[in-house]
């Protein structure tokens, strides 16, 4: 059975898209599900940043660019059942080219789908689904802060890929504090936006002790507020 692939979304930088893929896809390893997650931002990329992986030689660039085929560049973390396809922190000569061909990344995916159960894809923050508008049966997440901006950023992301018939699973909150005046509750968003399905993560000094140690939360402190928030949506996306 080929992988479920899930694209993880922002219509900005700055809300822990990052934080929230490489997180989820540990609770889904953790799960005991094989699973590959891809830095598809190619402008920004930190995906191997999380997970401590340096020195790595091919990238996601190198596949785009047909430099070398897909397996090559897909590397197994210390965790079991964790693979990463990273892209190149510090750009080689050539490597601007491949954001223009990344709408053929499903292509390459295609070609290992059947190793694993998961796919999540990492993309730059974005108000825009372009690179996903052509793709069959693919899922994203969107990712938000508890705050009017952000929500309707949010709500703009959701209806653009609605309308280009992508399947939206749900909306994750992240850095959520209810004590912080101004933040929108589950309801107040539930009003702005169609989406049915939320899941809140809490704001939790403990990720950033993670990333410095280049463990995700999940891994590093398994009893952490956050930890216990990506943990119930990977329960959860196994079902949906």
């Amino acid at each position: 059975m080929p992988a479920k692939i899930i694209t993880v979304m922002s219509p900005k930088g700055g809300v822990g898209k990052t934080t929230v893929s490489v997180n989820i896809a540990a609770a889904l390893s953790v799960l005991g599900n094989r699973v590959l997650i891809v830095d598809a931002n190619l402008e920004t990329p930190h995906v191997a940043v999380y997970y401590g992986l340096v020195g790595y030689k091919y990238s996601l660039e190198d596949v785009l660019n047909g430099k070398i085929g897909i397996v090559n560049a897909i590397y197994k973390t210390d965790f079991p059942g964790l693979s990463i396809l990273p892209s190149r922190v510090f750009k080689d000569k050539g490597d601007g080219n491949a954001k223009y061909k990344l709408i053929n990344l499903f292509y390459h995916l295609n070609r290992i789908s059947e190793d694993f159960d998961f796919i999540i894809l990492d993309s730059k923050p974005s108000s825009s689904v372009d690179f996903l508008r052509f793709v069959k049966n693919v899922n994203t997440l969107l990712v938000s802060m508890p705050e009017i901006a952000s929500i309707i950023e949010a709500k703009k992301l959701d209806y653009e890929s609605r309308a280009s018939g992508v399947n939206v699973l749900g909306l994750v909150l992240n850095r959520v504090n209810k004590k912080v005046k101004g933040a929108m509750s589950e309801d107040e968003i539930k009003k702005v936006l169609e989406i049915e399905k939320i899941w809140e993560v809490p704001d939790d000094l403990n990720v950033f002790e993670a990333l410095k140690a280049g463990t995700p939360i999940v891994f590093q402190n398994k009893r952490s507020p956050a930890s216990k928030g990506f943990n119930e949506i990977a329960k959860d996306l196994l079902s949906i």
